[in-house]
């Protein structure tokens, strides 16, 4: 995948300027556009597919990678359109893709189809390779073990919020009704407290106080790990509760905006927002430095908008690059939460502050009250 980023990087900025290809009649070169530096020769040595394509969109040359990705010979591939070779359902895609490649470099994720039948997801990068724009060349990478692996997280994510749900209901439901036990059983020693010392006694009134703080902490975790009122009453009422709690808890103000009256959405969307705000507003109090910061939550005809911003020190330019490309384990899980939900998740910061926007496709129908049970 590297040694594929860097040669598509090197045709983008001008390194590259041409492909060899070997052709019967001999050895024929293709120039990139504007090119006027030595002929280099890359494809070859490249373990992702590549190709090139002619003006109707046939394949006039692959490299062996393409050709075991297909599980062709590669003499097989040679004169066939693009087309197919990705499934059916994409031929609109590529079409619009190799349509679009004339004003500069494209890339979407098609489904490539082997000789077997058998789909694999791919990324299918386009650039034009000629002066006359009669040659295109494409850049085709395996997302099959991306994709597993993005599979699996996401299992592991839906595995993570039931089990956060299920410890909440295990904190509240047992561990509750034994703090609610022994402050029963305290308060009818209390009664009894003239036949103790006064040491004694102070001690017993200390021990209440105490088991209605470790009742207040139990709720509150609870509460954090898996909030009643998402399910209950839905999610402004939740990021009220949760935002309302970080504001007491952190000593940072923050505000909050979100429609009084909004729809129910679907139970995994509620909690990739939750979860969202919950993860930047743990961040900005751990790293921002930020002594206020705001979230706003905006409908719109056919997406929901969310803002998470703060006025800090902003996060350092290496890790921010970072954070783009691949992302610390929880930006990054948020990001994938986002992505499979069909949304998006974004990090902008300077020495101003940070700000995280995340959208979220809104469904054609709102989910009842029923379906948050």
């Amino acid at each position: 995948m590297k040694e594929a980023q860097e040669t598509l990087r090197a045709i983008q900025q001008g390194t590259v300027d041409a492909f060899v290809v070997e052709e019967p009649e001999g050895h024929r070169v293709y120039t990139l556009e504007g090119s006027d530096l030595p002929y280099s020769v890359l494809a070859e040595r490249m373990q992702q597919g590549a190709a090139m394509l002619n003006g109707r969109g046939e394949i006039i040359y692959c490299n062996l990678s393409l050709a075991q990705l297909l599980g062709m010979e590669r003499e097989s591939v040679i004169g066939l359109s693009l087309k197919d070779l990705v499934s059916p359902d994409d031929h609109s895609a590529c079409d619009e893709l190799l349509s679009e490649v004339e004003l500069g470099s494209r890339e979407g994720e098609m489904r490539l189809r082997r000789v077997d039948g058998k789909l694999l997801a791919a990324k299918f990068t386009f650039n034009p390779l000629s002066r006359d724009r009669t040659a295109t060349g494409v850049l085709v990478t395996d997302l099959t073990s991306q994709k597993q692996l993005e599979e699996l997280a996401f299992r592991l994510q839906h595995m993570q919020d039931e089990e956060r749900r299920r410890i909440a209901r295990e904190l509240h439901d047992s561990v509750g009704q034994l703090l609610a036990a022994i402050t029963m059983n305290i308060s009818a020693v209390k009664s009894e407290t003239h036949k103790l010392s006064p040491e004694i006694a102070k001690l017993l009134y200390e021990n209440e106080g105490m088991i209605n703080q470790i009742g207040e902490e139990i709720r509150t975790i609870s509460h954090l790990l898996h909030p009643p009122l998402l399910d209950e009453v839905g999610l402004p009422s939740a990021l009220r509760w949760f935002t309302d709690g970080f504001s007491h808890r952190s000593k940072i103000q923050t505000s909050l905006e979100v429609p009084e009256r909004l729809d129910r959405l679907p139970q995994e969307m509620e909690i990739a927002v939750f979860r969202a705000v919950q993860e930047c507003l743990t961040n900005v109090h751990r790293h921002s430095g930020s002594t206020t910061c705001s979230v706003k939550v905006v409908p719109g005809p056919n997406r929901l908008l969310v803002e998470i911003k703060d006025q800090g020190c902003g996060i350092p330019q290496d890790r921010l690059a970072t954070l783009a490309s691949s992302g610390g384990v929880g930006f990054r899980g948020m990001r994938e939460r986002f992505r499979r939900l069909g949304g998006s998740l974004e990090i902008k910061s300077d020495q101003t502050g940070t700000t995280v926007t995340a959208t979220l496709p809104i469904p054609a129908k709102g989910r009842s009250s029923s379906d948050a049970a």
